[in-house]
């Protein structure tokens, strides 16, 4: 899947941080790329590694809020 077919508009809030559910097909480098970001910082924010396979129905957090 390519960045421009992410559909970043589902991307949702939860208390105060930006979440986007896996679909089927997603790679973490076209997730993180269509949301502005690096596949290292989606990585980092998750608590994966950037080459692992993303499973379809996984909540990413995108960004994270302040504290």
């Amino acid at each position: 899947m390519f960045p421009d077919q992410i559909d970043t508009s589902k991307n949702f809030s939860e208390n105060g941080n930006v979440y986007y559910i896996v679909q089927e097909g997603d790679e973490l480098w076209a997730v993180a790329t269509a949301n502005s970001t690096s596949t290292r910082m989606l990585a980092n924010l998750n608590r994966m590694y950037p080459q692992e396979d993303l499973k379809p129905g996984k909540k990413l957090i995108i960004s994270k809020g302040a504290k």
